[in-house]
Formats: structure tokens, C-alpha cells, sequence
């Protein structure tokens, strides 16, 4: 299965990288290597995984289609098929803003390549994960 592996950074997409692999080992390798770089003494680490559901016209990929079809991950309803996709973030250097919200500074997003684009769209998600966020103007952080 190709996995599709994003490293964001500060807003900006700093690697994408494509793996033939399973998807569970390409989360642990990277959470290995994300650990290399991680400061306990400024940040959490944190290895997360959901899924997304998506929906799916044209241009699946067989072989991801029919590893998460074994997965009971698939569903074709009325000409539509829908794909429940595994993704995992990995935020190895984030900060907390305050008692409810952090922001990621640093994080790698992995998930299998489902269709054509689907790595633009990862790579769009992981950017806004590690953009910081907008203060009202005028308002200074004390």
C-alpha cells in the first residue's frame, strides 16, 4: 500500500514522503524517528489516530481500496463509494495555549494514498495544523 508521510512545520509543509508499506509500520517508524527529536522539558508527544471519511468518484487506487475493504473500511452506496481512512498524526513539538487549545509546531501526518490528490490534500491539512494562530489586532501575548 502506498502511505503518504508529512512532515509540517510552523505553517509550512517541510517533507513529503511516499512509502510502499504497511501503514502500521509506517506509523511506528515514524513515531521512532519523531522521538529522536522531541524535548519532554517543552512538549508532549503525542501519536494520535481517526479516520476521515471521504468519497470517492473516480481514480482509487485497487490496492488501497481493497486493503481497506478487508478493513470493513468500504461502503458503495447508489454509485458512491465511501472510504473511512485511517490517519495518524504525530505532534512531537507543540505548545499549550491555554487550558483547552495547543498548537503543534511540528507534526507528521500519515495516512494511506487513496486516490490522485489525496497527498495535496494531506500536505494542505498538515500546513494548517502547525499554522499559529491569529490574535485579534492590537492584542499582545504577555
Amino acid at each position: 500500500m502506498k502511505v503518504a508521510v508529512i512532515r509540517a512545520e510552523h505553517g509550512r509543509v517541510e517533507e513529503s514522503l511516499i512509502f510502499e508499506a504497511r501503514l502500521e509500520e509506517v506509523v511506528k517508524d515514524m513515531a521512532r524517528h519523531a522521538l529522536e527529536e522531541w524535548d519532554p522539558s517543552s512538549s508532549d508527544f503525542l501519536v494520535i489516530s481517526d479516520d476521515i471519511e471521504i468519497t470517492v468518484v473516480s481514480d482509487i487506487e485497487e490496492d488501497v481500496l481493497r486493503e481497506l475493504e478487508s478493513q470493513g473500511r468500504v461502503e458503495v452506496e447508489g454509485g458512491e463509494t465511501r472510504v473511512l481512512v485511517p490517519i495518524y498524526y504525530i505532534s512531537f513539538d507543540n505548545e499549550m495555549i491555554d487550558d483547552e487549545n495547543y498548537i503543534d509546531r511540528k507534526i507528521l501526518v500519515i495516512a494511506p494514498l487513496v486516490y490522485k490528490g489525496f497527498k495535496e490534500e494531506l500536505e494542505a491539512h498538515a500546513a494548517s495544523m502547525t499554522t499559529p494562530p491569529q490574535r485579534p489586532g492590537g492584542i499582545k501575548k504577555v
